[in-house]
């Protein structure tokens, strides 16, 4: 054979490797679950309430979770948190939270049974607050966990929210 021929083939089968590892490593990173807040940007009015939801994207197979939300208290005041529709897709679930006045709230929910966990995009929690003070507060998710129904942890990443008068 030809040895011009067979360094084409093979500059060519190096090149299309390359392009197909390129392409299933980005939308293998690509395609991480995230948890955030929306809308990302809130405003308000000092005396009005507003809402923000915990949301998830992209996730596979999501049994159950825990967040922690912060917010500055001078600024915002806690009044009510909700689940989401997102887990009661697959059945019963138990969902509780953990208020700390000093501007954070711990929030957890799990599917009741043995059932395959959810996968897809949708609402965590509802959360509203009372806008007591002008300013702006970050609304931060930290000490996030999320689990799929083998008990695994579920790498993810956060976009946290900003509320602004």
């Amino acid at each position: 054979m030809n040895k011009k021929l067979i360094i084409g083939i093979s500059s060519a089968v190096i090149f299309v490797l390359t392009i197909a590892l390129t392409y299933l490593f980005y939308f293998k990173t690509e395609n991480k679950a995230t948890l955030y807040i929306t809308p990302q940007t809130v405003k308000g009015t000092v005396g009005q309430f507003i809402t923000v939801n915990v949301s998830i994207l992209n996730v596979n197979d999501l049994y159950g979770w825990q967040v922690m939300l912060e917010w500055n208290p001078q600024i915002l005041n806690f009044s009510s948190v909700s689940e989401g529709d997102f887990l009661k897709k697959r059945g019963q679930t138990f969902f509780s939270h953990k208020l700390n006045e000093t501007g954070y709230l711990i929030l957890y929910c799990t599917l009741v049974g043995d059932l395959p966990g959810v996968s897809g995009s949708g609402t965590l929690a509802i959360v509203e607050f009372y806008v007591k003070e002008g300013g702006t507060s970050q609304l931060r998710l930290s000490e996030t966990v999320l689990v799929n129904s083998s008990e695994d942890l579920i790498p993810h990443t956060i976009k946290n929210g900003q509320f602004t008068t």
